[in-house]
Formats: C-alpha cells, sequence, structure tokens
C-alpha cells in the first residue's frame, strides 16, 4: 500500500467522497460488489477480507496481493516482484536465494553464487558464474573474444561462431562454417563439414549402448546403437525409429505416421490419429475441427475436448472448464463456479483472471458456496443473493435488498432510503425506533 502507484487513484477517489458522500456506491466512479470495492469502473479493486486487505489491481497497471509481502505485477505480463524474483521485461531483472543472487538492467549484469561475484557490461566486458548452464563464461568485446567453462572443459571463441579452440577435458577446434571436431574425453566425439549439411556424432562411448551419428541435411539423417536404429530421408517426411519397447514409422509425415510397442499411434491426418500410452491418449478427427485428451495424475483422471482450438471443455485438478470462443466460459470446482462473457482470452491463468479478463468481460457470474454474485457493464448492474438475503443494485439510481429483518431500498446511492434499521435523507442515516 506504499507503492507511489497508488497515490494517482486514491487522490482522485478523495476527492469524489469530498464532493459527494454517497460515493461509496457512485456508478462508475465507485462500486461494490461482494467483497470487492470498485472505482473507476474496472480499472481499480480492491479485494478485502474483513479487516484484511487482500489485494489491490489497478488494471493494467498494477497488481498487489498480500501487501505485507510486497508481492505485485505491474505492466502484466511484463513485470512482477515475489519474494525470490523481480523483472521486468526487457529492461531489469533480479533473482536473489539463499546463496546467490543476480541482477541485470539492460546491459549491465551483477551477480553473487555462494562467495564468488561477478559482474560486466555486455559486448565490452564481463564474467558469469553458474549461469547459461555453464560453470563460468568470460567475455570482452563479444563476439571477438569469449571463453566459457562446463564440467571441466573450456571452449574460447575468437570471432564467434567463427573460431573456436577447446580446452581441459575437451580438445579440438572449429572454423565454422567450413570444418570443426571436438573431444570430450572418452565419451563423445562431434565432427561437421561444410555444416549445416555434414554433421557425425558418436557419444555415449563409455556405455554400453554407444551411439553413433551421421546427417547429410536434408537428404539423410542417421543414428544406430546396439538398441535402438533410427533413419530419415528428406527429414521429418520419411523416417524409420526402432528399440526394443518402439517403432515409428512416418511415410510421409505428418500424413500417415505409425506407431506400436510401449506408445500406440496411427495418423491419418488431417482425418483422423489416435495415440495411446499409460495414462495418457488422444483423439483427433478433422484437425482442427475436433481433438480429445485424456489422462492421469496419480488417482485423478483428467480429460479435455477441443473444437476449432480454442472452444474446449476440460475436465482436470482444478475443475470444470468449457469455453466457446469467443462468446462465453464456465467454470466449476466443488462449490465455486464461474461464468464470463464474452470470452476473448480461453486460458486459465489465475493473474490474467484478476488483471485483464475484468477489462473485457461484460457479464460476470461467481458463485462460492451459497453466496452468488453477478455483475454487468462493469457494475452497472450488480446482485448479490445468499439462502437468505439478496442485494439488486442500478447504477446509482436504485437499490433494492432483503436482508433477514426486512426489505429496503435506497434512491441514488442513499440519497433517500429506508430499510429495517434506518431512514436516509440527504445521505444522513437515521434510526427507526429504539435499536437493541
Amino acid at each position: 500500500m506504499r507503492l507511489p502507484h497508488l497515490l494517482g487513484p486514491a487522490i482522485i477517489l478523495l476527492m469524489t467522497v469530498l464532493i459527494c458522500p454517497g460515493a461509496s456506491a457512485f456508478w462508475p466512479l465507485s462500486w461494490q460488489l461482494g467483497d470487492e470495492h470498485n472505482y473507476l469502473g474496472p480499472l481499480v479493486t480492491v479485494e478485502n477480507k474483513g479487516a484484511q486487505t487482500e489485494s489491490v489491481t489497478i488494471r493494467p497497471l498494477l497488481f498487489l496481493a498480500e501487501p505485507q509481502k510486497e508481492t505485485y505485477q505491474f505492466l502484466y505480463p511484463l513485470g512482477k516482484t515475489t519474494e525470490g524474483n523481480s523483472h521486468f521485461v526487457p529492461f531489469y531483472s533480479a533473482n536473489f536465494g539463499k546463496d546467490y543472487r543476480n541482477y541485470n538492467l539492460l546491459l549491465f549484469f551483477y551477480g553473487q553464487n555462494a562467495e564468488k561475484t561477478y559482474g560486466g557490461f555486455f559486448p565490452v566486458y564481463g564474467t558469469l558464474i553458474e549461469r547459461f548452464r555453464r560453470d563460468k563464461i568470460s567475455f570482452f568485446l563479444w563476439p571477438l573474444y569469449g571463453h566459457s567453462e562446463v564440467e571441466g572443459g573450456t571452449r574460447t571463441d575468437i570471432l564467434w561462431p567463427f573460431f573456436s579452440f577447446y580446452g581441459g577435458k575437451d580438445g579440438g577446434f572449429k572454423a565454422w562454417p567450413l570444418f570443426g571436431t571436438r573431444k570430450r574425453g572418452d565419451e563423445r566425439v562431434t565432427s561437421f563439414f561444410l555444416w549445416p549439411f555434414f554433421m557425425w556424432d558418436r557419444k555415449d562411448l563409455d556405455t554400453d549402448n554407444p551411439k553413433e551419428s551421421f546427417f547429410a541435411i536434408p537428404f539423410f539423417l542417421k543414428t544406430t546403437s546396439p538398441q535402438s536404429v533410427y533413419y530419415s530421408s528428406l527429414p521429418p517426411f520419411f523416417s524409420y525409429y526402432r528399440n526394443p519397447d518402439k517403432k515409428v514409422v512416418n511415410a510421409p509425415w505428418p500424413f500417415y505416421t505409425y506407431t506400436e510397442g510401449e506408445v500406440e499411434a496411427r495418423s491419418y491426418w488431417p482425418i483422423y490419429a489416435t495415440d495411446r500410452r499409460e495414462a495418457f491418449s488422444t483423439l483427433t478427427v478433422m484437425w482442427p475441427v475436433y481433438k480429445r485428451t485424456e489422462w492421469a495424475v496419480g488417482p485423478q483422471e483428467n480429460s479435455e475436448q477441443r473444437i476449432l482450438l480454442f472452444n474446449r471443455r476440460t475436465m482436470d485438478d482444478r475443475g470444470f472448464f468449457l469455453n466457446v470462443w469467443p462468446f462465453f466460459e464456465y467454470r466449476s470446482r466443488e462449490t465455486n463456479k464461474r461464468f464470463f462473457f464474452p470470452s476473448l482470452l480461453p486460458f486459465r491463468y489465475e493473474e490474467m483472471d484478476r488483471i485483464i479478463k475484468p477489462l473485457l468481460t461484460l457479464y460476470e457470474y461467481k458463485e462460492n458456496g451459497s453466496t452468488r454474485l453477478s455483475n454487468f457493464l462493469y457494475g452497472l448492474y450488480t446482485k448479490e443473493e445468499t439462502d437468505e438475503t439478496w442485494k439488486r443494485r442500478f447504477a446509482f439510481l436504485l437499490e433494492v435488498s432483503k436482508e433477514k429483518d426486512g426489505m429496503g431500498f435506497e434512491v441514488l446511492s442513499g440519497l433517500f432510503g429506508i430499510d429495517a434499521r434506518t431512514i436516509r435523507i440527504l445521505y444522513v442515516p437515521i434510526k427507526r425506533g429504539a435499536q437493541e
């Protein structure tokens, strides 16, 4: 709540309350739905649970969740800050944990890993430690000079990607794209000639299943080992693969594919395709018209049906999900239900639901146990219901409610009103009779 981003909207709302005493429900400047207090139509939402503020959303600029932990997002999906990392693409990023931290600001970077520190300014000069799957990376006037270390091997690049020299556990050199060779101990040897047309690769040489590959792109590929074979002509169109558990034929891909063994699959694309394996199966008919997927995660059975890619029906660990794009979306999980109209973004991401979808949704229905909430046109008409009470509001013009102790109504957001406890005249509440 200390963020300067909230200062502007706070001033606007304060002026509104001073000008109009009934502004606590003066649509579209201010309106309420359940635990949400909304301001400026769909632009600002403050969600409360009792006396605790759960989240503040200023769409699409800022989403602040659990303010005491200072976890928030800004200009979603570009910026985000959590307890362990922060970023604003493409300008800034930071990651930090118990034994490491690193920061990037445009082309400047700095980091600390255990007791080692590093930093630099790309592409002038710098060093990185345990980044990008390398033990160490150094560069000077990149691509003029670069040096990297990984698992005991080293590589020195001069005018990357043209010249490289390997050392340490590795040996060899390359003069790209003419010729190159690299040997890693007794484990692997790779070479190329006129890259990417001719390449050789021998790996897993220190195991009982060494693999040898030869590529003559785009005409022929081959990989063989004591346990498997793979041949391909004009890849990926024609190929054959076999190991003790599976056989795969593409002739030509994607129009006809055949798999047997631990995976059973047939494809006559785009007319018909099936794929069955342990705890997973798919059926496609007239792609992209229809696709059904079923899978299991432990005891949880999941399924999904798609029509024309975006229109889908899903049942998984997040509950039931039905989307008929771009018209509507329905979700259900135990006693919680939600309905959106229209559904221009057919995705299930909690952050997108909070920050972006309210700007694009004309009608929303929410049900949580016995509480049912409806919102039409960004608060123009709202309805709140429980098993014993209900409230209906049309903008700031009229509100009608039923509480346990009787009916009530308000005109012009409380200019005049009456309920079982009070009478409002010019926004001033007057108690009705004796109150216990």
